[in-house]
């Protein structure tokens, strides 16, 4: 990086100098690496910005060995007493004994540094190596959801258990007042029976579903209020068909995938027969009682007792079937009413449900599933 020097006489300032014994190049270049001339130049570095370029001296090839011995030919003074330069680190084809190569961390003919414990470039002019294939990443296992360990079952809990017992204690009250009180507080089941299967089938937000399956609820309501004692089953079962093939045509003509289709078709359909069926609390005769045994088997299955964890549920229906002894109630009401219970929490716990699903779904479910198996006990099997 030099600047070139400009030449000059050196016959005058050489003079006064003795005379300077010629030296054997032999014994003077013996710790010196050979000279390496087979092969292509590298390409130079790029100079900086402002700075005279670096004028290389070409490699000369060395003299047969017979010409070592022969007669030095009369030099000038100044030549003979200018040293060898000494060789410059990082020039091509000169690298320092004992030192590493400069040019391993470059990739030529950028000179672009590599990444820390990146491998050293092949020597210039040599046949690339062959990449080395990556080592695929370790997969997660197969159907675990991410973050999630243990059992998917989850039970609600004691404090949905006693809001069902509240909500059941509406319904009863609501009984007592008369059909269009119930018809209230039956619509409020449903609208959290809606809701919470929803989002237990993983569907959120789904509010076109949602009020679709309480709309259906809420037209049976009125259907039954509306018709005669002789027709309030067969209002039931009419608005669940119309219903159920509205859903059919609007999932059929629905642009998405057919899997993605068929899935929505049944988290709908099923949505609709869940939230109209809470009607049939509307046809039973004994609602505070079926309600009641509903509230003693949710409250037992959720408590905190000492033993196995079977016991709740064992001590929930059997203090469901004794409540409809105590009050009077057909025989298969206790039995029927706890057992549903049972069922529509357990389904509310099922598959890593949030706090959403246990603050709707776990409170809705145990009536829902129990709302027409109430009216069975009370008008198909006491008739």
């Amino acid at each position: 990086m030099l600047p070139p020097v400009p030449a000059f006489d050196d016959a005058a300032a050489t003079t006064l100098l003795p005379p300077v014994p010629p030296l054997d190049d032999a014994a003077a270049t013996t710790l010196l690496p050979p000279v390496r001339v087979s092969g292509a130049m590298p390409v130079a570095p790029p100079q900086h910005l402002g700075q005279p370029p670096v004028q290389q001296r070409p490699v000369q090839p060395q003299q047969p060995s017979r010409a070592r011995h022969a007669a030095p030919a009369p030099q000038p003074a100044a030549q003979q007493a200018a040293p060898a330069a000494p060789p410059v680190a990082g020039m091509p084809g000169t690298p320092l004994a004992g030192l590493p190569d400069a040019g391993a961390g470059f990739d030529p003919p950028t000179m672009t540094l590599k990444r820390p414990g990146a491998p050293a470039a092949p020597p210039y002019g040599s046949l690339p190596a062959q990449p080395t294939p990556l080592a695929a990443p370790p997969s997660a296992p197969v159907g675990t959801p991410p973050g999630r360990t243990g059992s998917p079952i989850i039970d609600p809990g004691l404090q949905p258990a006693l809001i069902t017992a509240g909500v059941a204690a509406l319904l009863a009250g609501g009984a007592a007042l008369g059909q269009v009180a119930l018809a209230l507080v039956v619509a409020l089941l449903q609208l959290l029976t809606a809701a919470g299967w929803f989002r237990l089938n993983g569907m959120w937000p789904a509010r076109q579903g949602i009020l679709l399956a309480a709309l259906a609820g809420l037209t049976a309501d009125v259907a039954v209020l509306l018709a005669d004692s002789s027709g309030d089953a067969a209002a039931v079962v009419g608005t669940l068909g119309g219903f159920f093939l509205l859903v059919l045509v609007l999932q059929t003509f629905r642009p998405s995938d057919p899997k993605e289709r068929f899935y929505a078709l049944t988290v709908l359909g099923s949505a609709t027969v869940v939230t109209a069926l809470c009607t049939a609390l509307l046809l039973a005769d004994w609602v505070p009682a079926g309600v009641g045994a509903v509230a003693l088997a949710t409250l037992l299955a959720a408590a905190p007792l000492p033993g196995p964890k079977q016991l709740g549920p064992v001590l929930g229906l059997v203090a469901a079937v004794l409540l409809g002894f105590l009050v009077g109630a057909p025989v298969a009401l206790g039995a029927l009413a706890g057992l549903g219970a049972l069922i529509g929490r357990r389904v509310a716990a099922y598959d890593f449900p949030s706090r959403f699903v246990h603050m709707t779904a776990g409170v809705a479910l145990p009536l829902a599933v129990a709302a027409p198996l109430i009216w069975m006990a009370t008008d198909l099997l006491a008739g």
